[in-house]
């Protein structure tokens, strides 16, 4: 028989399927060059350290959007 989750479970859920969805907003939005679903993916005052470049996620989205609106698309599979 399932027992119902206590608040502690349900919380680690609810925070688990949050984490998910926010990657499957960032895959979206770099692969698609989609900058409101990348730019959703990241705290406003967040940091980022992505191989290269490492410094505030407003520049790695810059600098994302600058080449993934020109190039040939990422795919990201999850």
């Amino acid at each position: 028989m399932n027992e119902p989750l206590d608040k502690a479970s349900t919380t680690e859920l609810l925070d688990r399927e949050a984490i998910r969805d926010c990657l499957y907003r960032y895959c979206r939005g770099i692969d698609r060059a989609d900058e409101e679903a990348l730019r959703s993916a990241y705290w406003p005052d967040a940091h980022d350290n992505h191989g290269a470049y490492s410094g505030p996620a407003e520049g790695f989205i810059r600098l994302a959007l600058g080449i993934f609106k020109t190039a040939p698309r990422n795919v990201h599979q999850i």
